[in-house]
This record gives C-alpha cells, structure tokens and sequence, in this order.
C-alpha cells in the first residue's frame, strides 16, 4: 500500500472567496480474483469507475481527499477515510467509507473519493453507493447497483443488469442482458439494448430507444413521463394504456386507439405473435412514442 499526500492551495477567485485546503491521499491496492468470485463494493461520497482488467486480479486505485479552509482541519479529517479492499473465499470486498471513533469529532470537511476498480470482465458486480456516480462499462458478468444520489453511466454490459435508484440519473448504452430497473425521482435513458427490458418509474422522465434487436420492454409509470423512440417499428407489438395522462402517436403506425373512459387511452398494435411486446402503464404521466 502506497501513500501520497498533497496539499493543493486554491487560488482566488476574488478578494471575498474563502480559499480552501485540500489534502489528498492516493492508495493503490491488488488482490487475487479467483475464477467464480463476486465483487462487492460499498461506498458513499464517491466518484466509482469498473472497468475490465487484464489478469486474474482486482486492482483499486483510491483517491481520498478532504477540503475545508483550515489545513489542520482538513489534515485531520482525511484520516477519517477508511478503504478495506479484501478478498476471502468467493468474494472480493471494495469498502471507501467515512469512521471515526465514537468520542471523536465529526468532519468539519468536505470529504470525496475516487474510486478506479479493475477486474476481470466476466466477474460480477454488486455495487452500492450515494452522494456520487458510478461508471461500469465493457464487463460480461452480471451486475447488481444501488444508488442514492449516485448517477449511473452503464456502456457495453453483456450481462444482466438489476438496478435501484432514487435521486439518480441513469443512463444505459449498449446492454446485451437482460435489464431490470426500478428508479424514483430519477431520469433514465437507454439506447442500444439488445434483450428483455423492464422499468419501474416514480417521478422521473424515461427515454428508451429500441430496434430490431430490442427484447420484450415492460413499462410502469407513476407520475412519470415515457418516451419511445423506435428506430424500426415492424419488429415490437405495442399495449399503451394510460390513465389521467396524455398518449402522444408521433409514429405513422396503424394503432388501435380507445377510450375505455374518460381518464384512460389505449393503444393497441398486434401483427404477429411472434414479434416482442412492448408493454407500457402510465398513471399521471405522458407516453410519447415517434
């Protein structure tokens, strides 16, 4: 394990701007990944970047920093950081959280980390993090995230993608898994998805684009907007309903559009069994589909 502090002293902006101390410590750490074994990490205030690596190891590459207008304060609170990176049996454990002992003072600082962790691409992934963002992008194995006020960026995943988040955005580009998402007061947007697709929204826009290669997508919207790009509308039978929403057919697809009552659209659109089904249920909510 290797330390590096650095004292970086931010320059004024203006006579009035507080000038804050940063102290910052890099810690690399390498442990073995046995064929089989899951990758659990755990963090909060973080900035996680999953990439695939090159052996049969799991490599983090930590960045912890603390920032507050007292370099004492500042010194003193970045020993507040804790990293554990372990690995025992079938599981490889990443934690970057914030500990101090229980008669000691909390930190007065502004505390971040940055987390870059290489793994084998086939490895599973069980993510959890808040206040941050998380980047996994070209792995194979599956994946399993969790997020409070965490962005998701999602690229290239082969596997199967289970994901939670409230308060952050998700966006997901080249999924060949099946996807499974339930968010709250969270965007998403996906393109490039190549399997089964089911959403669960509160309080958030959902934007999909689908294609040939598109799956079955599933649909639930609670006060949330929907909206779907088709890129090639031959290959999906559509089942919109809507209630106390608006149903927007920018599409020139021949739909079967009712009106059950006063407060609920339909669309329907069924050319062959065969075909995948996209299946969308809004309630307080729009549904675009062009």
């Amino acid at each position: 394990m290797r330390f590096f502090l650095l004292l970086l002293l931010l320059p004024f902006s203006s006579p009035a701007q507080t000038v804050l101390q940063v102290v910052t410590k890099n810690i690399r750490k390498t442990v073995p990944c046995k064929p089989g074994a899951t990758l659990f990490i755990h963090s909060e205030k973080a900035e996680i970047e999953v990439l695939p690596g090159t052996g049969p190891t799991v490599t983090v590459e930590a960045e912890l920093s603390a920032r507050h207008p007292s370099l004492d304060s500042a010194r003193a609170d970045l020993e507040a950081w804790k990293l554990v990176v372990d690995a025992s049996g079938g599981k490889i454990a990443v934690r970057a959280y914030i500990g101090v002992d229980a008669k000691a003072p909390l930190p007065v600082s502004g505390l971040k980390a940055k987390l870059r962790i290489t793994a084998p691409a086939d490895c599973p992934v069980r993510l959890s993090n808040s206040f941050g963002k998380a980047h996994l992008e070209k792995r194979k194995g599956p994946v399993v995230l969790q997020g409070e006020f965490c962005a998701f960026q999602l690229e290239e995943l082969d596997g199967k993608v289970e994901l939670e988040s409230r308060y952050g955005k998700v966006e997901g580009r080249q999924l060949s898994g099946p996807v499974s998402m339930q968010v709250k007061r969270a965007d998403i947007e996906l393109s490039g998805i190549s399997n089964s697709c089911a959403v669960k929204s509160e309080y958030g826009n959902v934007s999909l684009e689908t294609s040939r290669r598109t799956g079955a997508v599933t649909m639930q919207g609670e006060k949330s907007d929907i909206r779907i790009t088709t890129t090639n509308p031959a290959t999906h039978n559509f089942e919109v309903k809507t209630t106390n929403g608006e149903l927007k057919l920018r599409h020139p697809l021949p739909f079967t559009i009712s009106q059950p009552d006063k407060n609920t659209q339909q669309a329907l659109l069924q050319r062959d069994q065969s075909l995948p089904l996209v299946k969308i249920v809004a309630h307080f909510g729009s549904v675009d589909i062009r």
